[in-house]
């Protein structure tokens, strides 16, 4: 039988749908796949669920899109699966420090010196010496470049002069309190009799190790080896540092911080001590600090030199009387914030009854307990606009009339505004209102010609050469003499013209505001039964 070759390249076609988005069973990737493209997808999708699987959902994506790089906090690396291997192995690895108090074993300090060589039974816990600057586990220890069993400065270098990394805590074996040495702390520099890194210490030479007791010098900047008075005789336990890798670390060790150095003068570690310390150096607060108050009626103050409470804080959880307060002896609060947000309104003047003013402690509403001006300063205008709806006037009399609306308001409709304008002019309300009276008063004479006057000629009772026995009111001030003037001849009402052109009955004369009159034909002054005029202008 001849041989039948299966040429992938020729006779195996690509698969035609891309598909990464199959959950991972038994059935969708085992049982049921009917042909290599099925396989394919569910590998694919496999592979999207390697990359991009975060929580319980199947995740979205594409099983080819590149890996994404980690921003969180700050930019981060992007790393296949042999990179993330090795990072991980790095972390696992990575070398820490930790304090390990020396139980039970108290070690006598000889009379007449200031260091003491550990027997077998005084050495650490570890007795694997990490010599100088390594990253050998064990205990951190520093080689005496000197004359072993004298005392010695060398040291490891740690994060500054005051903290190598070969330190150990020393304290009182009786009481477990900080020995002091002129009102400075006392501790300890562990160093090996040999330079071999890793070695173990047995307390026989060469392996021995010993403490050379030490203390921060006058200015806090150095150590300096501990008076030989103040150590020796003492009766004393430990704490090394012991250098293991994370993956090594118990729960435990997180119990207990780093030792800091809080300087001489110091016998317990109080904020006192501690602000005086940090001086005028910022503190740089990487993670949220919290402050809890836990107990009804405690407060956190901060007072004045005169020591006059400026702040407070009071914990009134449980009564709804919790308070943030900025007492009186505060001379100026000042706010200079972008946006000043207050959730539930403001009270303001509150000392006295009736002169409180509250802003949207009622939504939307400004009250007062009393008396309200509204004022502005210097020569700026005060502003009353309403750009979503109207403004409206109430005040307390009206409960007790017969007005039905709850109030009055400026202007009902556009239109208003308009007639407003046509009427008055954009003028002011007090414009407008001298305006409506003139409008509304009426003065109203009489006068009897005096002598003939022909058609056209100025008809008046002033100056000195009148035809009429009294002077008609003046018109001047009117809108228009057309509309605003009423001329009655003998009692019939005469037709107004603007002037002669207009060829009405009667137009103005010379001078209105003495009330002259023109008319187109002649008037009559003389017999028993002269011409006689009235007179009514309107709005003068």
């Amino acid at each position: 039988m001849g041989r039948t070759f299966i040429r992938q390249d020729a006779q195996i076609a690509p698969s035609d749908v891309y598909d990464d988005t199959i959950p991972p069973t038994l059935a969708a990737y085992e049982t049921n796949p009917a042909n290599v493209e099925d396989n394919l997808n569910h590998l694919r999708s496999q592979i999207q669920n390697f990359l991009n699987r975060n929580g319980a959902s199947f995740p979205s994506g594409n099983w080819y899109a590149d890996l994404t790089q980690p921003t969180a906090l700050e930019n981060g690396t992007i790393r296949g699966i042999d990179a993330t291997n090795a990072a991980l192995h790095a972390i696992e690895k990575k070398r820490v420090l930790r304090d390990v108090f020396r139980v039970g074993i108290d070690v006598s300090v000889t009379a007449a010196q200031n260091w003491e060589i550990l027997a077998l039974g005084e050495l650490p816990t570890n007795t694997t010496a990490a010599v100088g600057a390594v990253t050998t586990k064990g205990t951190v220890v520093a080689h005496h470049a000197g004359t072993f069993g004298t005392h010695s400065l060398d040291e490891v270098a740690g994060p500054h002069a005051l903290n190598p990394k070969n330190l150990l805590t020393i304290v009182d074996a009786s009481s477990g309190d900080p020995i002091l040495s002129d009102g400075r702390q006392i501790w300890g520099l562990i160093q090996s009799e040999t330079a071999t890194d890793g070695h173990t210490m047995t307390g026989t030479t060469p392996n021995r190790a010993q403490i050379s007791f030490v203390r921060p010098n006058a200015t806090f900047d150095d150590l300096e080896a501990c008076p030989v008075v103040d150590i020796a005789g003492k009766s004393i336990n430990y704490a090394t540092r012991e250098r293991v890798s994370l993956d090594a670390l118990t729960e435990a060790d997180f119990l207990k911080g780093a030792v800091t150095d809080i300087g001489g003068g110091a016998v317990t570690p109080t904020r006192q001590v501690a602000y005086d310390n940090q001086g005028t150096t910022p503190v740089n607060v990487t993670t949220n600090a919290i402050l809890d108050l836990e107990g009804a009626g405690l407060e956190w103050q901060v007072r004045d030199d005169l020591e006059a409470i400026l702040f407070r804080i009071i914990e009134g959880s449980a009564g709804g009387t919790s308070k943030v307060a900025v007492e009186d002896d505060v001379d100026q609060f000042d706010v200079d914030a972008v946006e000043s947000d207050f959730l539930n309104g403001i009270k303001v003047d509150t000392g006295a009854a009736g002169t409180t003013i509250q802003v949207g402690v009622t939504a939307n509403q400004i009250d007062s307990g009393g008396a309200l001006t509204v004022a502005t300063g210097g020569t700026g205008d005060l502003k009353m606009d309403s750009v979503g709806g109207e403004i409206l006037f109430d005040d307390t009399n009206r409960t007790g009339s017969t007005w039905t609306a709850t109030a009055v308001k400026l202007s009902e409709t556009t239109a208003e505004w308009d007639d407003y304008e046509t009427e008055f002019g954009e003028v002011s309300l007090f414009n407008a209102i001298v305006q409506a009276s003139k409008k509304a008063a009426r003065v109203k004479a009489y006068a009897q010609l005096t002598s003939n006057v022909s058609a056209n000629t100025n008809v008046t009772g002033a100056g000195g050469s009148p035809n009429l026995d009294a002077q008609l009111p003046d018109y001047s001030g009117v809108g228009t003499f057309v509309d605003d003037v009423d001329v009655y001849l003998n009692g019939e009402l005469l037709r107004n013209g603007a002037n002669a052109a207009a060829n009405h009955d009667v137009y103005p004369g010379t001078t209105p505001a003495n009330g002259d009159l023109m008319f187109e034909f002649g008037l009559k002054g003389t017999g028993s039964k002269p011409d006689q005029l009235c007179m009514i202008v309107w709005g003068s």
